[in-house]
């Protein structure tokens, strides 16, 4: 996905001045310059785990957000309870995500959701790709995620503790 952002940035003719791909740790990075706006978007902030790797992140912003800068934080709100939520989500059972057609045969991405940090509110869910050629799996790659669930009380309690002041949300 870099390489083709790359691409994409050199076929468009914008200059290195104007955008850059770099690869880094979200926790721990230094570009040496600030910025007036930053966005973690979909929801890269809950797949952080521990809170270290959090702490890490928002020194981060304050590192590379300029002094009248914003900063946008997307995440997810559940509209359910925590013992609720578990109930719901834990599942051995896979579930077909969504399938498309490709040449010679199709892709499907099933989640699987075994297990769920109640008191810590993180979701560990299983994406699981196969390509089948007719009925014939051919390919299978499982990617496992984290994501942390915030209610908006201790989202913003956070964000405040960070030393950070909520302008919207």
């Amino acid at each position: 996905m870099i390489s083709i952002c790359r691409e994409k940035l050199i076929k468009a003719g914008v200059p290195q001045t104007r955008a850059q791909v770099i690869e880094s740790d979200i926790t721990e990075f230094d570009l040496n310059q600030t910025f007036d706006l930053i966005i973690a978007p979909f929801r890269v902030f809950q797949n952080l785990e521990t809170d270290q790797e959090v702490d890490g992140l928002f020194k981060c912003i304050r590192k590379h957000l300029s002094p009248n800068g914003t900063c946008i934080l997307n995440v997810f709100r559940s509209f359910r309870e925590p013992d609720e939520l578990q109930k719901l989500w834990a599942t051995t059972e896979e579930n077909l995500d969504w399938e498309i057609p490709v040449e010679g045969g199709r892709l499907a991405c099933y989640s699987r959701r075994a297990y769920m940090d109640i008191e810590k509110l993180i979701l560990y869910p299983e994406l699981i790709y196969r390509k089948y050629e007719g009925e014939t799996l051919v390919e299978e790659s499982i990617l496992k995620i984290v994501m942390r669930c915030y209610y908006p009380a201790t989202f913003e309690k956070l964000i405040v503790e960070h030393g950070y002041t909520i302008l919207n949300r």
